[in-house]
């Protein structure tokens, strides 16, 4: 960065030496490259972009000195006489502009040579416009330079020694790649299809899904959140659950899905009822339920599920699965479940409609009591007979 500025600074002192060269003979025109301040004519224009077209305007300024002067009423035409630019490309291009004319009370010079009576100057109308076009190698310190030429108009006494020095105005910049925003949002995959459950607890259930994944064509783990989130109580009725992707930059992607909890209540018939029920392996348990969801009595094709319940039994499925009969005048269904063959323990025993399941009763399936003897009157040995 040292020995940037101080590049910099010689390469400033050097255009300020040209500038001013002369001015103690003559009037000079000073290109001011920020007209916001003092005259300047060395521009750091800071960092651009490859190819980057940047513009500026450029102030002018006549000012009184030396003994050689622009003669009142005259007007001095500035304009683009050379540029340069650096090696490795870019372009440079300035507009022209006017100062002038020049007032009455400015030095006269018609009778010879004479001083400015007191600090005097005359500011362009416009600025000149210039037009810069950055190089697309990135790289530092790159040069762009202004040389302008002025005429002077109507012609006027010693035009040719009136305006001495020269007129530059140089920009400096460097040229480095733009960093390529990130505006694309993440990739929701996997995003769960839309449910329905049934909950017998009018409070509602349990919301249980697989998370979906997010990918990223920049992030390699975006963040990703669903509310609710599994795990999360959602009450009977409709829940739209939102799943939203981020990544570090900001951009983001929302995808949902909707979960509707129907709530079922269930009710078993006699021997059943509130259940539990226990009975001796081998023995059938007649079954006997009428349900109602959200509040219309279901009817047509169900079966009764019987899985183990035993802490430590995990099964594929059912174990055993019994058509449900519809009575159509009691309004409910029936069956018959026989134990024999099930394991001793706990089962739940279910009613499936339609793919769901509405709710279980307990089965405890036991041992069948050990046969008692026979009993009856003692027996001794035959009776003799006498003689």
């Amino acid at each position: 960065m040292l020995r940037r500025l101080i590049r910099r600074s010689t390469a400033l002192a050097a255009v300020a030496a040209l500038v001013f060269s002369g001015t103690a003979l003559a009037d000079s025109v000073a290109a001011d490259g920020d007209v916001a301040s003092s005259v300047q004519t060395f521009v750091d224009l800071g960092t651009v972009g490859p190819g980057e077209t940047v513009h500026r305007d450029v102030g002018m300024t006549l000012f009184c000195a030396g003994i050689r002067h622009v003669d009142p009423g005259q007007v001095v035409d500035v304009w683009q006489a050379d540029v340069t630019v650096p090696a490795e490309g870019g372009s440079i291009v300035a507009t022209g502009t006017t100062l002038g004319p020049v007032p009455p009370e400015w030095a006269n010079d018609t009778a010879g040579a004479a001083g400015c009576s007191e600090p005097m100057s005359v500011d362009a109308s416009v600025p000149s416009q210039v037009t810069i076009v950055a190089p697309t190698t990135p790289g530092l310190d790159y040069g762009f330079s202004v040389n302008y030429g002025r005429t002077l108009t109507p012609a006027g006494v010693s035009d040719a020694s009136s305006v001495l020095g020269f007129t530059i105005v140089t920009f400096i910049l460097d040229v480095e790649e733009a960093e390529i925003a990130d505006t694309t949002p993440p990739v929701i995959d996997g995003m769960p299809g839309d449910l329905d459950l049934v909950t017998t607890d009018a409070a509602g259930t349990v919301l249980d899904y697989a998370l979906p994944t997010a990918t990223d064509d920049q992030e390699p783990a975006p963040g990703l959140a669903c509310d609710p989130a599994p795990g999360a109580l959602v009450p009977v009725g409709s829940t739209m659950v939102s799943c939203t992707a981020t990544d570090a930059t900001g951009n983001a992607t929302s995808a949902t899905f909707e979960v509707v909890v129907h709530l079922a209540t269930l009710e078993w018939g006699d021997p059943v009822g509130d259940g539990p029920l226990t009975v001796s392996l081998g023995r059938s348990v007649p079954v006997k339920a009428t349900v109602w969801l959200d509040g219309v009595a279901l009817a047509g094709p169900a079966t009764f599920e019987v899985s183990s319940c035993d802490a430590g039994l995990v099964a594929a499925g059912p174990e055993r699965v019994v058509e449900a009969t519809w009575q159509l005048d009691a309004g409910r269904w029936m069956s018959v479940i026989d134990t024999t063959g099930l394991t001793l323990g706990c089962h739940a025993v279910g009613l499936v409609h339609d793919g769901l399941s509405f709710g279980s009763f307990t089965l405890q399936v036991i041992d069948p009591p050990a046969a008692e003897p026979a009993t009856g009157p003692a027996k001794g040995p035959p009776p003799r007979h006498r003689r």
